[in-house]
């Protein structure tokens, strides 16, 4: 399977003494199968913590146990999936990283879990990468329509656009029939909101967050105003603001928060929310028809625009600052990024005829968005 992603792991992993490889993101974007994809010409051995006899080979921490393991598995990479699930491993993990410079390829769903399983024990031993949905170029390769070379042409890319904006990108979705979509994202998402919050963070809460994610989904693109959701779900304002950090931590939501451009000044108290996944958001919403009759094609847009480009920056290894500009009079920017010392400004429009912005900024419309995702 390809991702575009999978280039820059292997060059890390097949590098002596290199870093743990911490590979993080939604549940079911694909992290085991690109792991497979990654080590199926290299040695290795995988480890499900899922499973309670593969918990076991990290249960025994004294240096005998160890060194054994070591004997078992040397000259191999350790792939071990749903690493959230033993926080006990990590000494282990630790010590077989230091002592016998074996290779790990870890990786999880769950980023607060995870952090707080691993405190700083691994501090300066991770390389930490995150898988998203897939991209329209990811979709076409694995669909044989392009080779992975090349870029997606106009015709090929609006051709997977409609799908990509009402039913996300889920690998799942891309191997099943059309009248499925519905149902799996909503089993999908229920799983989300109800299991994995359970397991993952202890809050039993799970309507109440529903009903939060709820509200969040039908303003997409707008500035979240924290009183109003206290007001409409009944949670407090702190709750609402660990919720948003479990729910970021998870991968479901991304922040948007204010950033200056070189010419204005942010205001810094807003920030908007996005969805890693389009399908979940239009699942949250109830509304799965054609883009086309949409009234909330704007924001779909964007959602998709500010996630993909995200996600290309990330794959490349950028280091960057990623926001919007909004100033107290009103005027707003809707993409903002800083990538060392350049500037970029994007406006995303869903109209076909709109007034032009001061300043370097592009615009990204129906007709060109697929460059950008």
């Amino acid at each position: 399977m390809y991702r575009e992603i999978a280039q820059q792991i292997k060059k890390i992993i097949k590098k002596p003494g290199s870093r743990i490889i911490l590979l993080l993101g939604l549940r079911q974007t694909g992290k085991t199968t690109l792991v497979k994809t990654i080590c199926e010409k290299e040695k290795h051995q995988i480890f499900n913590f899922d499973i309670i006899s593969d918990r076991k080979e990290f249960t025994q921490n004294d240096r005998y146990s160890l060194a054994d393991f070591y004997e078992r598995f040397k000259n191999k990479i350790i792939v071990i999936d749903e690493i959230q699930k033993m926080s006990e491993a990590t000494q282990t993990i630790k010590y077989l990283y230091d002592q016998y410079k074996m290779k790990f390829i870890l990786t999880g769903s769950s980023e607060l879990k995870i952090k707080q399983n691993f405190g700083d024990s691994l501090a300066g031993r991770l390389r930490i990468f995150r898988l998203y949905p897939l991209s329209i170029k990811e979709i076409l390769v694995q669909e044989k329509k392009i080779k992975e070379n090349k870029t997606p042409d106009y015709e090929l890319s609006q051709s997977k656009l409609q799908k990509y904006l009402i039913y996300g990108s889920l690998p799942a979705i891309e191997n099943m029939d059309f009248e499925e979509y519905p149902l799996f994202l909503r089993d999908f998402t229920e799983t989300l909101l109800s299991k994995d919050i359970l397991e993952i963070s202890g809050i039993k809460k799970s309507t109440k967050i529903y009903l939060l994610l709820k509200f969040l989904a039908m303003q997409v693109g707008q500035l979240v105003n924290v009183n109003e959701l206290s007001s409409l779900t009944e949670i407090s304002r702190p709750s609402i603001y660990n919720y948003l950090d479990i729910l970021e931590k998870m991968n479901i939501i991304i922040y948007a928060r204010p950033i200056s451009t070189n010419e204005r000044r942010a205001i810094s108290e807003k920030f908007k929310i996005y969805f890693t996944d389009l399908g979940i958001r239009n699942f949250l919403i109830n509304n799965f028809e054609s883009f086309n009759i949409r009234i909330d094609r704007g924001a779909l847009l964007e959602n998709a625009t500010y996630v993909g480009i995200k996600r290309k920056l990330d794959y490349e290894g950028k280091i960057y600052k990623m926001g919007f500009f909004r100033s107290k009079t009103g005027s707003e920017i809707d993409i903002v990024i800083k990538v060392a010392d350049k500037e970029y400004l994007y406006e995303v429009k869903s109209a076909k005829k709109f007034l032009l912005k001061k300043g370097n900024v592009e615009y990204i419309t129906l007709e060109n968005i697929w460059k950008y995702f």
